[in-house]
């Protein structure tokens, strides 16, 4: 059997987002904070009904399931909370703290754009990467509501999702590290400097799955589905071809067995994320699995990495490493031996007759 388990490693050194592009995101993040705060305060107290504003990265950035994309647009979710006491009936709509947002922002000559999405706020930077800010508000930190302004105050809470993930990857991230951040800082600078980046199987699982998704590109879903199709069919194994293998077909056998449903985990628990996923987009999705687990087994039952790599490189695209595969090694072929040699050197006895 071919092992490519190395050759896997090299693969996830080649799409998981390197610490020289996540310095630029973290200084664009921290500069973009420091001009809102700014500018928010700029906006009278009585319009904004003495709200403050708070920061939070979320996503995939502190999970480090974060990828490089083949585009290179890379992104960073920073959420923006705004702290108050106001019911939902007394406090502003979506779109009023969206448009605060867009005010604070105030865009200047190092973004491209800024684009209102009914999720985030979306910078968008001319070197080719963009910040989505998405928009709560919260009178406590447990139960946060997201501005959705299509669908109205949706109950969102990213920081569940973390917990929810790190639980799977058993590596001793508490809720506390952020909502008691001051009390919490060095436990949560040691996680982020030495836990976290340890780089366990599952946060490389989700990086292959999303790198495949970024390859294949139409139709395929999106990250927090891809992270929590991983997570919830994770099969361990001491070679990452073999569990990225086994991981695909507990995603095949899960969305069979529950009716192409991806439910989340947390708030609002139990939300299908399929749920506005056309039946083209699901046969896409099915179809390019079964491809994928096909070709998956047919590299781990080969003899010849060369060959694997090949399946692989079908689905992954070049950036998985054939060019590192090894051939296997030809079964030597015995020699016959050489009769007239053999002749040449029998020795005549002048007492033995002659043949």
């Amino acid at each position: 059997m071919a092992n490519c388990h190395q050759l896997f490693q090299h693969y996830n050194s080649a799409i998981k987002l390197g610490d020289e592009k996540r310095d630029t995101l973290i200084r664009f993040r921290d500069s973009l904070r420091k001009r809102m705060n700014s500018n928010y305060q700029q906006i009278p107290l009585a319009e904004r009904h003495q709200i403050q504003m708070y920061f939070q990265t979320q996503g995939s950035f502190i999970m480090d399931t974060i990828i490089k994309p083949l585009s290179d647009d890379f992104d960073l979710d920073d959420g923006v909370y705004f702290a108050g006491g106001l019911s939902e009936i007394q406090r502003p709509k979506p779109q009023v703290f969206h448009d605060w947002v867009i005010r604070a922002v105030d865009k200047d000559n190092e973004y491209e754009n800024v684009q209102d999405k009914a999720t985030c706020v979306r910078v968008l930077y001319k070197m080719g990467f963009h910040i989505d800010i998405p928009i709560y508000y919260a009178d406590n930190y447990d139960s946060p509501y997201l501005a959705e302004t299509k669908k109205g105050w949706l109950l969102s809470n990213p920081v569940e999702f973390i917990a929810w993930f790190e639980e799977k990857t058993k590596s001793g991230f508490q809720k506390e590290f952020i909502y008691e951040s001051l009390k919490y800082a060095e436990p949560y600078k040691k996680w982020l400097t030495d836990i976290r980046k340890a780089d366990c199987q599952l946060r490389r699982l989700v990086r292959y799955m999303k790198a495949w998704a970024d390859y294949k590109k139409q139709e395929m879903p999106c990250g927090i589905i891809m992270t929590i199709l991983t997570a919830e069919n994770f099969a361990v194994d001491e070679r990452d071809d073999i569990a990225f293998r086994d991981t695909l077909i507990g995603v095949r056998n899960y969305l069979n067995r529950n009716g192409f449903k991806c439910l989340r985990p947390t708030s609002p628990v139990g939300e299908d994320l399929f749920a506005e996923t056309s039946q083209t987009q699901k046969e896409y999705f099915m179809n390019a699995l079964n491809a994928l687990i096909a070709s998956a087994n047919k590299a781990v039952d080969s003899e010849n990495e060369k060959d694997a790599c090949k399946e692989y490189e079908e689905h992954l695209g070049t950036r998985f490493p054939c060019h590192l595969a090894k051939e296997a090694p030809r079964p030597e072929i015995a020699k016959q031996p050489n009769l007239d040699a053999l002749k040449s050197t029998v020795v005549h006895k002048p007492w033995s007759p002659r043949s």
